[in-house]
């Protein structure tokens, strides 16, 4: 490289640094003045200040009403989920469960999630597993594959994986145990 080519390198290196320093500074000097910036709202003559307490109140209230309605939906699943029992249908879904209540499959998948620990199709199955436990207590000689598909299980890994999960043995295991063979 010759000396021409090496100060024109360093006076273009030079010149990129400071255009660095320069934009930093200016970002800085911006993020400084909005942060320190004051907002003010117009405020009509006749308009009273707002009392704390009130406003405090007005929270609360608003809280308990979506606890309400909260406590309410919550109800209404397990009233639906004993007394019509949908999870006997195998392809049920959250959508259609949900739209049954008047809500949305979000709202009730987050409902799920925090009122029972686990998700929706878990729930579905645990459900299901109370009702095989269920409908074998009132005839110990129903064969397995009747036994799920009358729980609302579509396939046999997840009956027995489920069935494990909430039980810790399986279908066959259990039966054994109740019966005593």
């Amino acid at each position: 490289m010759d000396k021409l080519s090496f100060i024109t390198l360093v006076i273009l290196a030079s010149s990129v640094t400071t255009t660095l320093l320069i934009m930093a500074a200016i970002f800085m000097n911006h993020r400084h003045q909005s942060r320190n910036r004051q907002y003010s709202y117009p405020v009509s003559d006749d308009a009273a200040p707002e009392d704390p307490e009130r406003i405090l109140e007005d929270e609360a209230a608003v809280y308990d009403v979506s606890q309400q309605r909260i406590s309410d939906l919550m109800s209404r699943f397990r009233a639906l989920m004993e007394e019509q029992k949908p999870f006997l249908e195998p392809k049920v879904s959250i959508e259609a469960i949900a739209n049954s209540l008047g809500t949305n499959k979000t709202t009730l998948s987050k409902l799920v999630n925090d009122t029972f620990g686990m998700n929706f199709k878990q729930l579905l199955n645990s459900y299901r597993v109370k009702e095989a436990i269920m409908l074998f207590s009132r005839d110990h000689n129903i064969s397995m594959e009747d036994l799920r598909s009358a729980a609302g299980f579509n396939s046999i890994g997840t009956f027995t994986s489920s069935f494990s999960r909430f039980t810790g043995c399986t279908p066959g295991e259990y039966c054994k145990k109740v019966v005593g063979r």
